[in-house]
């Protein structure tokens, strides 16, 4: 695998790629919102699916991913997040589900949403992939 370049962390904010982060736990959206930002992207980072939606009316351009744990609080998911955020911009932005549930039924929902499923704990290596391989669709 080549190494990356670090052309993306070098450009300017308003065109660096940007990724919508979605987990209940703090320490997950913070980290992932390290790493992103190290790897070049911009990131909007929400704790709940309420938080995230107070928020969509004032991005200044469509995500380009979403990263969204798949259980959220007040019993919401983040097939719901997905949904919104497709509806709300109507654009197929592709997202990555985040989970520890690896049943046959959050598998397939994933790929019925056409989302990437990652299990928990998710290791960086998959998960830059993932997010390099979306975010260049």
């Amino acid at each position: 695998m080549a190494e990356p370049t670090d052309d993306q962390a070098t450009k300017p904010e308003s065109v660096r790629p940007l990724i919508l982060v979605v987990d209940d736990d703090r320490s997950i959206v913070e980290g992932l919102a390290i790493l992103l930002d190290g790897w070049g992207y911009e990131v909007v980072k929400a704790l709940s699916a309420a938080a995230l939606e107070a928020q969509l009316g004032g991005l200044d351009r469509a995500p380009n991913l979403i990263i969204a744990d798949h259980y959220l609080p007040a019993g919401r998911t983040g097939r719901e997040v997905v949904e919104r955020v497709r509806a709300e911009t109507g654009q197929q932005t592709p997202a990555i589900i985040l989970t520890g549930d690896s049943t046959p039924e959050r598998r397939d929902e994933a790929e019925l949403l056409g989302c990437q499923l990652l299990l928990k704990p998710v290791q960086v290596g998959p998960l830059r992939e993932a997010v390099e391989a979306l975010c260049s669709r």
